[in-house]
């Protein structure tokens, strides 16, 4: 197991650069807009960055599992990580290959669940870089996992379902999205990491509709609000998830 969520957690480092290794596919970023300009509620693209310091992470979790493979509370951990990193190489191979599509929806799920269901395990007072990869990730996917559903009714309908406007339809992206981090914060799951993510994802929306939807920017900005708040509530009365 050790050396597989190894060679799992080293895969998301190299499936970005399948298409320049095979020759297959095309850039992730050129594939999810292939089909017009970038959606209002796709982030600016700076903020995909984030997933470097998540796989830094999630490799430094993997190296020291590998070298402490009795290590009760890496082991614990290790079936949810290895789900992680192979629902996020997946979907990254399977964008870049086939574009937007329905197969995107299972994994992204999946790697949220996986990394909520290993979030659970781990402990406090424990690895110091646990709860910062877990919080990362948990929050930047908050967000990741109503943009990839919305995006793919968008794909599937060939336009903005219901005859939504594109600003009504990006709001409906952002309202689901702060309400799982509300949920999230108010029952305590939340850390200040996962915090940090969900902002990071609004306020990459908010820049990305600086000179694009108004509406958009401002409904981002305001949406941070609660998220600060409710945190700021919640660690007053107990102490924040590890």
């Amino acid at each position: 197991m050790p050396r597989f969520v190894l060679a799992l957690a080293i895969a998301q480092f190299v499936a970005p650069f399948f298409p320049r290794l095979t020759g297959i596919g095309g850039e992730i970023g050129a594939r999810t807009t292939e089909t017009g300009l970038p959606a209002p509620e796709t982030p600016a693209g700076y903020a995909f960055g984030i997933w470097f310091p998540i796989f830094v992470l999630g490799l430094v979790y993997a190296v020291r599992y590998w070298r402490d493979p009795a290590n009760e509370s890496y082991r614990r951990i290790a079936p949810y990580a290895g789900a992680m990193f192979a629902c996020g190489t997946l979907w990254m191979l399977w964008t870049q290959v086939m574009g937007s599509g329905l197969m995107q929806l299972p994994l992204i799920f999946g790697m949220f669940v996986s990394t909520l269901l290993g979030w659970r395990h781990v402990e406090p007072g424990g690895d110091k870089t646990l709860p910062v990869l877990f919080g990362l990730q948990a929050g930047w996917l908050s967000a990741a996992v109503c943009l990839n559903t919305t995006s793919w009714l968008r794909n599937f309908a060939g336009a903005t379902p219901f005859g939504l406007t594109p600003e009504i339809y990006a709001l409906a992206t952002l309202l689901p999205a702060a309400a799982i981090a509300l949920a999230m914060i108010l029952r305590g799951r939340a850390n200040i990491w996962y915090v940090v993510a969900v902002i990071w994802a609004l306020a990459g929306i908010a820049v990305a509709n600086i000179n694009g939807e108004r509406f958009v920017l401002i409904a981002a900005l305001v949406l941070i609000a609660p998220v600060l708040l409710a945190f700021s509530a919640r660690t007053k009365r107990v102490p924040a998830a590890r």
